[in-house]
C-alpha cells in the first residue's frame, strides 16, 4: 500500500469520526430518520458541487450506477439508520467502536467477492482493530445488566459499512465511475432509501426537527458524508480494498478522542488498552504490507 493511499484512508477515518461523534448531540434535537435524510441531502449537494468543479461527471454504464446505488442503500440508508438508533441508546465511544468492526467485514468481503489476495497481515490488522474495539466497550464483572439493542445496532451498522465500502464501491470504481459521481449516486440513493423506509418506521420513530438538529446534521454531512467519502474513494483508487479497509479501524481512535474531549465522556482504563490495540493494527497494515 502506498503512503498516499494510507494517509487518504486515515484522513477518511478522521472525518468519518467527526460525523459519527456529532450524531450523539444531534439525536437530542432531531429524529433518526430526519437526521439521516438531511445528512445525505446535504451530502448530495456537496457531491454535485465537487463533481461540477472537478468536471468529473460522465456516464460510466448502468452496471457502475447499480453498484453505487447498492452501496448507498446498504451503507448510508440502512447502516446509517442503525448507527443513529445505536447512538441514541448507548455512549458515543461504545457506538463508534462497535461499528468500527467494519474493517473485519471489509477484508472478508473484498477477499470473498473481489478475489483480492488474502494477505495474512491484513487479517491480523483487522483482528487487532476488532479486538481493540470490543475491549473499549467491555463491561467489568459485576456491572449492572443493560439492554443490548444499542450495541447490536452498532454491530449491524459496522457489518453493512464494511461490506458496502469495499465490494459495491470498488466494483463501481473498477467500471470507470468517478469518485464524485459515485458519491452523488450514493447520496441520492441514501435519501431515497431513507424516504422509502419512513412510512414503515414513522409510527415507531416520531418526527422531530429543530434548527439545532439540522445544523448538527449538516455539519456531520460535510465531515463524514462528504469529506470522509471523497478521501476514502481516492484511497480505493490507489490500493486494494483489503489493505485500506483495516485502516478504517482507526476511526475508533479518532472517535474515542472526540468523545472524551468534546462530549466529556469518561472511558475506563480498559478502553485505553483497546485504543492501543487498534493503533497496533494500523502499524501492522502499514509496515507489513
Amino acid at each position: 500500500m502506498t503512503t498516499i493511499a494510507f494517509f487518504l484512508a486515515l484522513g477518511a477515518a478522521a472525518a468519518w469520526a467527526v460525523g459519527m461523534t456529532l450524531a450523539k448531540p444531534a439525536v437530542r434535537w432531531v429524529d433518526p430518520l430526519s437526521y439521516t435524510a438531511v445528512r445525505w441531502i446535504v451530502g448530495a449537494a456537496l457531491a454535485a458541487a465537487y463533481g461540477l468543479v472537478t468536471n468529473a461527471f460522465s456516464f460510466p454504464g448502468w452496471g457502475a450506477l447499480g453498484y453505487a446505488a447498492l452501496a448507498g442503500l446498504l451503507d448510508a440508508a440502512v447502516g446509517g439508520l442503525f448507527y443513529v438508533l445505536s447512538i441514541q441508546r448507548t455512549s458515543a465511544h461504545e457506538a463508534t467502536t462497535l461499528s468500527s468492526t467494519a474493517p473485519l467485514w471489509g477484508v472478508a468481503a473484498s477477499v470473498l467477492f473481489l478475489a483480492e489476495p488474502a494477505r495474512w497481515s491484513a487479517f491480523v490488522a483487522a483482528g487487532l482493530a476488532v479486538a481493540g474495539a470490543f475491549l473499549l466497550v467491555h463491561e467489568p464483572r459485576g456491572a449492572a445488566r443493560r439492554r443490548l439493542a444499542g450495541p447490536a445496532f452498532a454491530l449491524l451498522a459496522g457489518a453493512l459499512w464494511g461490506i458496502a465500502e469495499t465490494v459495491p464501491t470498488k466494483l463501481a470504481l473498477a467500471r470507470g465511475m468517478s469518485p464524485a459521481l459515485l458519491l452523488l449516486v450514493f447520496s441520492i440513493t441514501a435519501v431515497a432509501g431513507t424516504s422509502g423506509l419512513a412510512p414503515f418506521l414513522r409510527s415507531r420513530i416520531p418526527r422531530k426537527m429543530t434548527r439545532t438538529g439540522l445544523l448538527y446534521a449538516a455539519a456531520s454531512s460535510a465531515a463524514g458524508a462528504f469529506l470522509g467519502w471523497v478521501l476514502w474513494l481516492l484511497a480505493l483508487e490507489r490500493a486494494p480494498a483489503s489493505l485500506v479497509s483495516p485502516v478504517r479501524g482507526s476511526t475508533v481512535l479518532f472517535a474515542f478522542a472526540y468523545s472524551v474531549v468534546f462530549l466529556r465522556e469518561r472511558p475506563r482504563r480498559e478502553s485505553f488498552v483497546g485504543a492501543g490495540l487498534v493503533f497496533a493494527g494500523i502499524l501492522v497494515i502499514t509496515l507489513l504490507t
